[in-house]
């Protein structure tokens, strides 16, 4: 996986819980590494911002 960033390095989101704010290429190798146990998510409220979630394992993360 060669990311556009580093997802420690990311930006945090605080309307979703300070998840990680990701560029559309790191959130897609995320899924991709992950064999599609994440997901990833548009951000609604960061323009262009996606986060990744893993919804077998979490709660209460709405997809939008």
């Amino acid at each position: 996986m060669i990311p556009a960033m580093k997802y420690s390095h990311a930006p945090r989101c605080r309307a979703c819980g300070c998840r990680a704010l990701l560029v559309r290429d790191t959130a897609e190798a995320l899924v991709i590494e992950s064999l599609g146990r994440l997901e990833m998510v548009e951000c609604p409220h960061s323009r262009g911002g996606w986060h990744v979630w893993a919804p077998k394992l979490e709660t209460g993360y709405a997809r939008t």
